[in-house]
């Protein structure tokens, strides 16, 4: 009986110990799958936080782009809304981050975050890869529509940085400079297109202090700018603009929107009228037979603000027609000569449309001396 016990008791002991070791792999299988799992589960809240991530920062870049397009270009909005940079730069993920890393083959393979990851951004990818493309191209037309239309502002003696600069204080809205706080961390490519079309932007709002606009729509050029004989003394004097005969009466428009300066009576412009355009820019309209502004009035591009006469130092009914940058008189040939492309211009910085510039062309003035209606100033 003695044997019997002690047999038994060394069988229960050694099945014990084999039931505890067994435990004991058991347990440690679990931990070892808990602690997978928990990778697992960081792995796909990483990977949801990188789709929300990518998805938000390919939204901000669709809003500027819709805003953008929209036409109505406020700047400080725009440089509120550029898309920023992280870390990485601008670009989603790269086909150089989705190499595969080692890991165990069969049932205890590990997920790879980063091919899972490629499989879910595949999508974003391709559309990033379409924003960027539609960016750059954006970017080329904005910056030779911008070439074009300083092309057409030096045809007419001007500077366009100087109406750049002068939109500062004038109209077309504030001057964001380049290096301003609201650009700092912008993505590099969003940040060049939108200093392009702001650049643009500035520079179409500044043309409408252009005076494009005919004052006359029949006349005839008797006399033109520069140093002439005086029709009354006979002797060299200079004529600071442009002598357009017509129609006693014929109706005389604004060549660009302004503000009316001077309306009546100035020596010998007989009844003259002054529009302030701003920027520096005025015309001047002289010997009417009527006014039909007044002091201090705003008036549209092409709206009527007197008729033709002769009143003044004048020999015959016409209109003394200059245009004055900075208080000096310049020729206003070249203005009326660019007519219809400064016009095409004026009429996009307006409308805000998207699509090119018109093309600058060349452009010749013709005119014809006749012998009536020379005078003025």
């Amino acid at each position: 009986m003695l044997g019997w016990l002690g047999v038994a008791t060394a069988n229960m002991v050694a099945g014990n110990s084999v039931t505890d070791a067994q435990l004991a792999a058991k347990q440690a299988e679990l931990a070892a799958l808990s602690t997978q799992v928990s990778v697992m589960k960081s792995d796909v809240n990483a990977l949801k936080g990188n789709v929300a991530t990518t998805a938000a920062k390919i939204e901000a870049r669709q809003q500027f782009l819709a805003t953008l397009l929209t036409g109505k270009r406020d700047l400080a909005q725009l440089a509120a809304m550029l898309p920023r940079a992280d870390a990485g730069g601008d670009a989603l993920v790269t086909a150089a981050e989705l190499l595969p890393v080692k890991g165990k083959r069969g049932k205890n393979a590990q997920i790879n975050p980063a091919l899972a990851e490629a499989a879910v951004l595949e999508p974003f990818r391709k559309l990033e890869s379409q924003q960027l493309a539609f960016v750059d191209t954006a970017t080329n037309a904005a910056q030779a529509r911008l070439k074009e239309t300083q092309t057409l502002v030096r045809r007419l003696g001007l500077d366009p940085d100087r109406l750049i600069a002068q939109s500062a204080t004038g109209m077309g809205g504030p001057y964001i400079p380049a290096n301003s706080e609201e650009l700092t961390g912008a993505e590099p490519r969003f940040k060049d297109l939108y200093l392009s079309w702001k650049k643009l932007t500035t520079l179409e709002a500044a043309l409408v202090s252009i005076p494009a606009f005919a004052p006359v729509a029949n006349y005839s050029l008797t006399s033109g700018f520069g140093y002439r004989y005086d029709p009354f003394n006979g002797g060299a004097a200079m004529h600071a603009g442009l002598d357009m005969a017509g129609s006693q009466g014929e109706p005389i428009y604004a060549a660009a929107a302004g503000v009316v300066g001077v309306a009546g009576r100035s020596g010998g412009y007989g009844n003259l009228i002054e529009l302030e355009h701003g920027r520096g820019m005025a015309t001047r309209y002289g010997h009417l037979s009527a006014i039909l502004v007044q002091p201090g009035e705003t008036v549209k591009q092409g709206q009527l603000i007197g008729r033709m006469g002769s009143t003044g130092r004048s020999t015959g009914t016409h209109l003394h027609y200059e245009v004055r940058i900075d208080g000096r008189a310049v020729n206003p040939r070249p203005y009326l000569a660019a007519s219809s492309y400064v016009l095409a211009a004026q009429s996009r910085a307006v409308q805000g449309a998207t699509e090119s510039g018109t093309a600058v062309a060349a452009s010749s003035f013709t005119g014809q001396s006749f012998t009536a209606g020379i005078g003025g100033r």
